[in-house]
């Protein structure tokens, strides 16, 4: 029998809602190539993305913000390629996947971490910022008011999230055109307000002075945490290649796509930053976009944030026995409320270390699926009801602990990467090593029930 078909047989509770959080998406629920990648197109397209944009723009000019945009999300797309082809797969989530490496214990460990980032801190954040980008752009506007629209944006995004990968298809299949079409009604914009074509393109930096190696690197570190949790999307490809080579390419074209936009509406708008950053939304409502720039604010973020949310909730859903849509509701409000009571910002340091330590988790799947399992336990990763892990995978954990205190002592390269490398490298040598002294990288087992816990 298969692995798919082994997670899911005789469990029809956990479609629907529920939305086969923590087993194995069966075959005939796959989804097609088109399907994942503009989902995963819509993950990347947000005001955080068009506020990178916004960032090249007031150190580098036009060509190198292009030439940061495409290598940046260039290098996501390549690793976030190898954890897409894994959800793949074996159809399931981020976290059920790193049960292999971490053991299942270490798995939950990573469920809370994500909960906690993304599934409520990351998501009230944004959830603030889009009240008070709404509010910037409709003044004195009831609708607009900063806690009404973070209310009414949030409820919005918790929608979508509470159905499942079906919402979140669903609205990137209405919000991923639209919001192309409109972008593009923008640029023309742009470059009708500069000018010309070649007017917007010798545009030179609006602020200081950056390098190219530190525009990639903003890239980068803006969606580095998306690409390592791809499997959440890619679960639903109907072949490894079909889930990891869609998301990949969605997730580069949408990340592209967003980034220059907003460096070229910042350009051409020339207007005032908010701190070191030029103000999207002010530039928008210069170039003249008026109440499109309103339906891109609300569809670029209802479609990010809802997966924020959806990411989270999947995590949580991995470590405590409760329906995956009761832990949507409940992390939903909270993020909403967290947001209400202006207190989003104090959690933001502590979410950037946390973030440092998420980008190695990937490094560790990596290696352990393609090169620790065939090659030093000589064996294939498993799934469903009777499968047996290891309970704490210590080695792993000790790993991605290292690799983020390494990866953030250093003063080159990219973090998310550096860490990514490091984690692997490090997990495959330290398998090797063990493996080589008949030494145990963990303790205890555990397994899996017919409920998928």
């Amino acid at each position: 029998m298969s692995t798919s078909s082994r997670a899911v047989s005789g469990l029809p509770k956990q479609a629907g809602v529920e939305d086969y959080s923590i087993v194995a998406v069966p075959s005939d629920q796959r989804k097609s190539f088109l399907n994942v990648s503009i989902t995963s197109c819509a993950w990347i397209i947000s005001l955080s993305t068009l506020f990178t944009g916004g960032a090249l723009a007031a150190g580098l000019s036009f060509g190198q913000a292009v030439l940061a945009a495409v290598s940046g999300m260039l290098i996501l797309a390549v690793y976030g390629f190898f954890q897409g082809w894994m959800g793949a797969k074996y159809g399931v989530s981020t976290t059920v996947l790193a049960r292999v490496a971490f053991g299942r214990s270490g798995a939950s460990l990573f469920g809370l971490l994500l909960s906690l980032t993304l599934g409520i801190g990351w998501f009230a954040w944004q959830i603030a910022f889009f009240g008070l980008t709404i509010e910037q752009m409709f003044p004195g506007q009831w609708f607009a008011d900063q806690t009404v629209a973070m209310i009414w944006g949030g409820l919005l995004m918790i929608s979508t999230a509470f159905i499942g990968y079906r919402g979140l298809a669903a609205i990137s299949y209405v919000a991923v055109p639209l919001i192309v079409l409109l972008s593009v009604w923008g640029f023309i914009a742009s470059v009708n307000y500069a000018g010309s074509f070649e007017a917007l393109v010798h545009s030179q930096p609006l602020g200081g002075s950056m390098t190219l190696f530190a525009g990639i690197t903003l890239v980068v570190g803006n969606a580095a945490l998306g690409a390592v949790v791809f499997p959440d999307v890619t679960r639903y490809g109907k072949t490894p290649f079909k889930g990891g080579f869609g998301a990949s390419s969605g997730y580069f074209l949408g990340g592209v796509f967003a980034i220059v936009g907003g460096a070229a509406m910042s350009f051409a708008a020339q207007v005032p930053g908010m701190g070191s950053t030029p103000n999207i939304p002010a530039a928008m409502a210069q170039i003249g976009l008026g109440f499109l720039a309103f339906l891109i604010l609300v569809f670029a973020q209802w479609t990010t944030n809802d997966s924020n949310l959806y990411t989270g909730a999947l995590g949580l859903r991995n470590v405590i026995k409760l329906p995956k849509f009761v832990i949507v509701l409940v992390m939903g409000v909270l993020g909403i409320i967290i947001a209400v009571a202006g207190i989003q910002d104090k959690f933001v340091p502590f979410l950037n270390i946390l973030g440092t330590y998420v980008p190695p988790i990937a490094g560790v799947m990596i290696a352990d699926h393609f090169l620790v399992g065939p090659f030093i336990r000589k064996s294939s990763y498993q799934f469903g009801p009777g499968t047996e892990y290891i309970k704490l995978n210590v080695a792993a954990i000790a790993v991605v602990v290292g690799a983020g205190f390494t990866a953030s002592k250093l003063n080159w390269g990219i973090g998310a990467i550096n860490a990514t490398l490091i984690a692997f490298a490090g997990y495959f040598i330290i398998s090797w090593i063990f493996n080589r002294f008949d030494w145990p990288v963990g303790f205890g087992k555990s397994k899996e029930d017919e409920n998928g816990f």
